[in-house]
């Protein structure tokens, strides 16, 4: 008589253990995804706040910023901790409109529209606002990524870089072809000025100065 009224109890503890767990995958599945939302969301807010550019005519006469071989540190301070979070498996390429082409680096990466939600330096490289479009002359188009040593780290390599080195950028099936012809740093307070011919067509590069967590390194590149 009590394995008769027992093995029903089994079933039902079982039956409820069975769907508190699946309760759990579900909200654990939907609290990543608003906390990677949440991450988006400040990343687009610090972003506006970081890019009250000052375009400058400024062109500074200076030499390569010197290699070293302390840890690179993570591209922007508000998003330090970012980097070491998993990052959901989406096939991002599907979403890209052009990409980058580095050599030198061996780096290709795509980058989305600007509005895209994908357009986030924790899932890709980030086409920051106010950009022009290759394709716009005299335009100026600007990208920040991460540096450091997570799996979103795809500038991790461009303190390597040097005047005269190549960029390219793939848009709408046209190449266009820039040549480095300035390199310099600019504190994280806020306000990033950009030194450029503004008679020139150019590409912007961002990311963190390689072992020194409060300045960032911009790249200058102009077209052919």
């Amino acid at each position: 008589m009590e394995n008769l009224i027992n093995k029903p109890n089994i079933k039902v503890t079982i039956g409820v253990l069975i769907v508190f767990i699946g309760i759990c995958i579900l909200s654990s599945n939907y609290y990543n995804q608003k906390k990677f939302e949440v991450f988006d969301e400040m990343n687009d807010l610090y972003y506006s706040q970081l890019i009250e550019i000052e375009d400058s005519d400024e062109i500074i006469e200076e030499e390569v910023i010197a290699n070293n071989e302390e840890d690179l540190q993570p591209a922007l301070p508000v998003i330090n901790e970012v980097p070491n979070t998993p990052v959901p498996v989406i096939d991002y390429s599907k979403y890209y409109v052009g990409y980058l082409s580095i050599p030198k680096l061996d780096l290709k990466k795509g980058f989305t529209e600007i509005d895209n939600k994908y357009n986030n330096v924790n899932r890709n490289i980030e086409v920051i606002k106010p950009s022009d479009y290759p394709d716009k002359v005299k335009g100026n188009f600007i990208i920040a990524g991460h540096s450091g040593s997570s799996s979103v780290s795809f500038f991790k390599d461009l303190y390597k870089l040097n005047l005269e080195d190549e960029a390219t950028i793939t848009y709408n099936g046209i190449e266009y072809k820039y040549i480095i012809k300035n390199i310099y740093t600019d504190a994280k307070d806020g306000d990033l000025v950009i030194k450029r011919n503004k008679n020139k067509t150019t590409l912007t590069l961002i990311t963190c100065t390689k072992g020194d967590k409060n300045t960032q390194t911009i790249y200058i590149a102009e077209r052919d």
